[in-house]
């Protein structure tokens, strides 16, 4: 049986900065940006959403960001709005880079120097430690399947040396049964990531399983959330892309 929780990933791209500021930080409209959306994100926590397929009370798991100012501001206005959420330390696997060449723009941007082998080098292996670190299932069910393997391995040769007393239960059934009961317990967990657009354009080309050379084919506007579902089988869809509904025209950025 499948186990585990229905993860949702809410990427959101860090507001508007500064470009003549040498640290990149937030400008006033890119700060009210991210105080828009942590506003809400924290209505949609409030409430609860339904439709033909149920019902989903939204709660957030944690509120994570990259280790570039930007993203560090952003995340912390999002943060005065939902007081209640985990904030893990902020991690540089999330900071911004150039995953891999694009194409087709690749060829030109290495004859031209825009970007450095060196830079894809350095960049490409880390955003995809990012992207393994946060896209996976809630439960590893091939670690599951190899350990319950190795436990009726156990039981056959305990069994042959006289058995385990009666009314045992083994250890795969017991973590089965828990598995089972914190599923009914939480059966959506929401996890906020702010971080930056080419980090988001390339953890959903990854996540949809498409050729991750296309990520600049895709944009997004300052403080827009991106969501990817992750079913507990390993099946992923785009729930919504880029989306800044929550922003008047006027405060609607790219830069």
């Amino acid at each position: 049986k499948t186990q585990g929780k229905i993860k949702h990933i809410l990427l959101i791209r860090h507001g508007q900065y500064d470009l003549e500021d040498a640290e990149h930080g937030l400008t006033e409209l890119g700060r009210e940006q991210a105080r828009l959306t942590g506003q809400r994100l924290a209505q949609a926590a409030a409430g609860v959403k339904k439709d033909r397929y149920g019902e989903v009370k939204i709660v957030y798991s944690s509120l994570v960001s990259s280790c570039v100012l930007r993203a560090q501001q952003t995340a912390g206005i999002i943060a005065q709005e939902l007081p209640d959420v985990y904030r893990p330390p902020d991690d540089p696997l999330l900071n911004e880079g150039h995953p891999v060449l694009p194409a087709p723009h690749g060829k030109r941007w290495i004859q031209e120097g825009e970007v450095l082998p060196s830079t894809l080098i350095e960049d490409g292996p880390r955003m995809e430690a990012g992207f393994r670190r946060y896209f996976k299932r809630d439960v590893d069910h091939k670690r599951i399947a190899r350990r319950e393997k190795r436990e009726k391995e156990n039981m056959e040769k305990a069994k042959e040396k006289g058995g385990p007393g009666e009314g045992f239960v083994p250890p795969f059934a017991q973590t089965e049964e828990a598995e089972a009961s914190k599923s009914k317990e939480k059966e959506h967990e929401f996890i906020i990531v702010v971080c930056h657009m080419n980090a988001i354009r390339y953890f959903v080309a990854r996540a949809l399983q498409l050729p991750p050379e296309v990520w600049l084919r895709m944009r997004g506007n300052n403080c827009g959330i991106t969501e990817i579902i992750i079913q507990p089988d390993g099946r992923v869809s785009l729930g919504s892309f880029a989306d800044v509904g929550h922003l008047a025209i006027e405060q609607v950025t790219f830069h």
